[in-house]
């Protein structure tokens, strides 16, 4: 077995450096093009706000399928949960390119009308207040 050393010219080294620069920045680009150059965002309105755009598209009364195809069609997409009476709206894909999270259920009555929106996900703050605080010092 021979221990020869085989180096390589400086220049092979720069083509070398140069082929690995080019594959970082062509799967960083397919990257991109994949997942799109807008991240996605919570929505900048308040679960007040965001219900009565939802309902600007899909009114009270509407049925199910209905309100699903609108829905879909201006860019919100969701999902049911394990109860086909609730749909969770969790991505807006606005015209203008932004894509917003939602925090929107929608809720469907037993013949399958729109009666009710609430909030997806509960509200919950880590900050504790100052009566919790002295409930907890005296415990």
């Amino acid at each position: 077995m021979s221990n020869k050393v085989i180096s390589m010219p400086a220049s092979g080294r720069w083509v070398r450096c140069l082929g690995v620069a080019a594959i970082c920045l062509l799967s960083e680009l397919a990257l991109v093009a994949c997942t799109g150059l807008q991240q996605v965002v919570p929505a900048p309105l308040v679960f007040e706000e965001q219900s009565q755009k939802i309902l600007e598209i899909a009114p009270m009364g509407t049925q199910k399928e209905q309100a699903i195809q609108r829905l879909n069609a201006a860019g919100i997409s969701g999902e049911f949960s394990s109860s086909p009476s609730i749909y969770y709206c969790d991505l807006w894909e606005r015209e203008d390119g932004k894509r917003w999270h939602l925090n929107v259920a929608l809720l469907f009555n037993e013949t399958g009308e729109l009666y009710k929106t609430r909030p997806a996900q509960a509200d919950v703050s880590w900050e504790r207040t100052a009566d919790s605080a002295t409930e907890a010092e005296r415990q």
